[in-house]
C-alpha cells in the first residue's frame, strides 16, 4: 500500500573506520555472477566484499553491509559492537527480519519489492484463466473420467469484478493486464487513497460493498499485525458473489480452516494459493485433495535473470550508501514492515 513515507535513520559516525584504521566489509549471502563480484570490488577499492563463509568471527565488527538474509544477521545485532547499517534483503516481504531490532539500531533495510510484479500478476490471472476457461476441470476430467463433456460452462473474464488487497508495485501490475482483458478492478488499501492503474479504490474498513460483488479476490499485501490472519471467518461471510479466492501476498494472512470452511459451504468457488499456512505444505495435508483448490509452491514470482534485477537494486542502493549514507530505493519502512 502507497503513502508517502518520511525515514529517520539513528545517528551513526562514518568516521569509526577511519579512526580505527578498519577497512568496512560488506558480506555477501546472495549469490552473484563473477562479473557483478568484479564490479564491485573494481569500484570500492576501500571495502572488503567476504562471503557469508569466509567471514570469520573477530571480523564481525567490521561488518557494515549484508548483502541477503542469512542467520548470521541475528548473531551481529546481538553485538554491541556491531556496526551493520544497510541490509539488503532479496525478497519483496521482511516479516521474517527482526524489524524492531533493525529500526533500533538505526540499520537501513531495503527489499526487491517490484521485480516480481509482472511475473506474480501473470500468476494471478493464469489461475483466473485456469478456471473460467475450464482448463482446471479439464484437467481433473482428463486424470478421471475422460468424458469429452465438463462438468461446467465455460466464462470469461471480460466484465467480472476483480478485488485486489494492496495496491503497490504488485497490485498495480496485475491491475493494469486485468483491465487490459476487461475486468473491474478495484484495489484496497489503507485509506482508500488513489492508486496507480486502479479506476477504484476503497479504504480496508470500507470493503463490505464490494467484498457482495466481487467475482475474483487476490490478497497481495504484506505480511504485518495488521493483515496476520486478516482473511478469517468473519471476512469471508461478508462475500457475495461465490468468488474465487487467490492468495500471492503471504500465507499466514489466511486462516486455512476458515477457507477450507468457506469453501465447503459454498461462500468461495475456488482458491488458488501460491503461499499458504503452513509452509511447505505437508504432502498430507488435506487442501492438496480438494478439486477447488489450486496450489503452486511459492513460484508465482520466479522470473528468468533473477540475479541481474536484484543486483542492480543492490548495487543502486550501495553506490547511494556509500555516498552519504541513504538509500536510493525500495527502502523499507521499518515502523510498517513494508
Amino acid at each position: 500500500m502507497n503513502g508517502a513515507v518520511t525515514f529517520v535513520m539513528a545517528p551513526f559516525d562514518f568516521k569509526w573506520k577511519e579512526e580505527n584504521s578498519i577497512m568496512p566489509i560488506a558480506v555477501m549471502v546472495q549469490a552473484m555472477k563473477p562479473e557483478q563480484r568484479q564490479q564491485l570490488e573494481t569500484q570500492y577499492p576501500d571495502w572488503r566484499f567476504v562471503d557469508v563463509a569466509d567471514l570469520q568471527p573477530e571480523e564481525f565488527d567490521q561488518v557494515e553491509v549484508m548483502y541477503g538474509k542469512h542467520p548470521l544477521l541475528k548473531r551481529l545485532l546481538a553485538r554491541p559492537t556491531n556496526h551493520l547499517r544497510f541490509l539488503q534483503v532479496i525478497s519483496a516481504g521482511v516479516d521474517s527480519l527482526p524489524l524492531a531490532t533493525l529500526q533500533k539500531q538505526g540499520v537501513l533495510v531495503a527489499n526487491t519489492s517490484g521485480i516480481h510484479a509482472d511475473a506474480i500478476g501473470e500468476s494471478a490471472l493464469a489461475a483466473m484463466l485456469t478456471v473460467v476457461r475450464g482448463y482446471h476441470a479439464a484437467l481433473i476430467n482428463q486424470r478421471t473420467q475422460r468424458a469429452w463433456t465438463l462438468p461446467m460452462t465455460t466464462s470469461t473474464l471480460t466484465g467480472q469484478q476483480l478485488l485486489i488487497y494492496g495496491t503497490g508495485q504488485l497490485g498495480q501490475s496485475l491491475a493494469a493486464k486485468a483491465t487490459a482483458l476487461g475486468m473491474r478492478v478495484v484495489g484496497v488499501n489503507t485509506t482508500g487513497h488513489p492508486a496507480t492503474a486502479f479506476p477504484t479504490t476503497v479504504a480496508i474498513n470500507a470493503t463490505a460493498a464490494v467484498l457482495k460483488t466481487a467475482n475474483f479476490i487476490v490478497n497481495a499485501l504484506p505480511l504485518t499485525p495488521t493483515t496476520h490472519h486478516f482473511f478469517n471467518q468473519q471476512w469471508f461471510r461478508q462475500l457475495g458473489a461465490r468468488p474465487m479466492v487467490i492468495n500471492v501476498g503471504r500465507g499466514p494472512a489466511i486462516v486455512t480452516a476458515d477457507l477450507v470452511r468457506a469453501l465447503d459451504t459454498g461462500l468461495v468457488s475456488y482458491a488458488a494459493l501460491d503461499v499458504t499456512e503452513p509452509e511447505p505444505l505437508p504432502a498430507d495435508h488435506p487442501l492438496w485433495q480438494r478439486d477447488d483448490v489450486l496450489i503452486t509452491p511459492h513460484v508465482s514470482g520466479q522470473i528468468a535473470h533473477f540475479r541481474v534485477a536484484v543486483f542492480s537494486i543492490f548495487a543502486t542502493n550501495f553506490a547511494q550508501y556509500v555516498q552519504d549514507g541513504t538509500l536510493a530505493r525500495n527502502q523499507v519502512d521499518l515502523s510498517k514492515g513494508y
